[in-house]
């Protein structure tokens, strides 16, 4: 967030010397000189006199008095560091008042209400990077209000986006819905802030699909490829949509268009492969998936998705054998044909479950090999990956490789 510069420039405005504006007047004159603690006493006592608390003026300067304590209370050598904690709130109301009384648009609020939203703003992120996602969101809630209030759209999109992660982060989809909706409606960002869109656009499909939100889903990545025609990711979210609709062959299509979208991107051109093997996937395109998955591989031997976007397709065709097999008990097939038909899916599933293997060991080593930060991002992803390990081992009966692999599994859900 960009930081505002001390305002200097005060509005040189006269006052006639009464018992009533002699307060006001004299913030004034502290306010300039820097005596901001008397500039304190003389503004509060103005806002609650009665020929001073009605005009505009007074709220003006009380906004601008607290701002500057503001101010001063990021300066560790300031001898007005500790004047008053809880300014913001102060300068917001003085601000909002002044707003209310000035009805010719006498008085500019936008340096007051840019002090008041950057400090909610910044003090929400370290609490956010502590786990603090309710108090984070409290303060960059009030963040958004500020910088709505100040008309800057840029700061406001910035607390958008920290608002709706800490919702994302409680599992609060309404709340997900509530910031990140602005953001995903409008069509034009600062440069440094649509890095953070493709963020925005896939939590919220994600929140649709959970919802079962067709109309919205559809529109969420149509917006995005709009939006951000350059990034492949866009039509691979499109893709999704499509073949979640059943419409697999447009799914697919866009898929291998995002993967030649890319393809002067090696690094963006390794990962867009895994999404659109993914998509073949799910149209039932095993081949091509699994020809995708092998040539990102073959760039980038040293990755996570491609390892584990093979060792989850192997899971899954195991899984559908599974299935026939299990279809095939519950209706009491036990012919000798019929169990000869079982033997095969039997062995067809473990010859996938075999295969699966290496692919899901490779992934986990993979963020083994991760700084522990880093390493601490893929937390979900490690734990499907160990589970889905484990299953195989004990559906292959290696029961002595399950034991360190189930160890790990109750380590981690322990929170370790």
């Amino acid at each position: 967030m960009k930081k505002f510069a001390l305002f200097t420039a005060l509005l040189s405005l006269g006052f006639a010397v009464t018992a009533q504006t002699l307060n006001v007047q004299s913030a004034m004159t502290d306010l300039k000189r820097g005596y901001l603690k008397k500039a304190k006493t003389s503004i509060d006592k103005a806002c609650e006199h009665p020929d001073t608390k009605d005009d505009a003026k007074t709220w003006y300067y009380a906004g601008l008095i607290y701002s500057r304590i503001g101010n001063e209370a990021g300066n560790s050598k300031s001898k007005n560091k500790d004047i008053d904690p809880e300014w913001a709130e102060k300068a917001y109301n003085a601000a909002l008042r002044c707003k209310e009384l000035d009805k010719t648009g006498e008085y500019d609020l936008k340096y007051i209400f840019g002090m008041i939203g950057t400090d909610y703003y910044n003090k929400s992120i370290p609490l956010f990077n502590e786990g603090k996602y309710q108090e984070a969101l409290n303060l960059s809630d009030k963040a958004v209000m500020v910088f709505n209030n100040s008309g800057d759209k840029d700061q406001a999109n910035e607390a958008l986006f920290i608002a709706g992660y800490c919702c994302q982060m409680l599992k609060d989809n309404d709340g997900v819905k509530k910031y990140y909706g602005p953001l995903v409606r409008k069509s034009t960002f600062s440069k440094e802030f649509k890095a953070r869109m493709p963020h925005v656009y896939q939590v919220m499909y994600g929140v649709y699909i959970e919802a079962k939100d067709t109309a919205n889903v559809v529109k969420t990545a149509e917006r995005y490829t709009k939006a951000m025609p350059e990034d492949p990711q866009a039509n691979i979210m499109l893709a999704n949509a499509y073949v979640w609709m059943g419409n697999t062959k447009k799914g697919m299509e866009l898929a291998d268009k995002a993967v030649e979208e890319s393809k002067n991107d090696q690094p963006k051109y390794v990962k867009i492969l895994c999404a659109a093997a993914g998509i073949h996937e799910m149209a039932g395109d095993y081949a091509t998936a699994e020809q995708m998955y092998k040539t990102s591989s073959e760039l980038e031997a040293n990755q996570f998705e491609a390892n584990y976007g093979m060792g989850s397709m192997m899971n899954n065709r195991a899984a559908d054998k599974s299935d026939a097999i299990n279809k095939m008990v519950e209706a009491g097939s036990f012919s000798d044909e019929d169990q000869a038909v079982m033997d095969k899916l039997t062995e067809e599933r473990n010859e996938y479950l075999r295969k699966a293997i290496p692919y899901l060991t490779s992934a986990i080593a993979y963020i083994d090999s991760l700084d522990p930060e880093a390493a601490g991002q893929y937390r979900p992803q490690l734990h499907g990956c160990l589970k889905a390990l484990n299953a195989c081992y004990i559906a292959l009966e290696m029961y002595d490789q399950s034991k360190p692999i189930k160890a790990r599994i109750e380590q981690l859900e322990k929170g370790n």
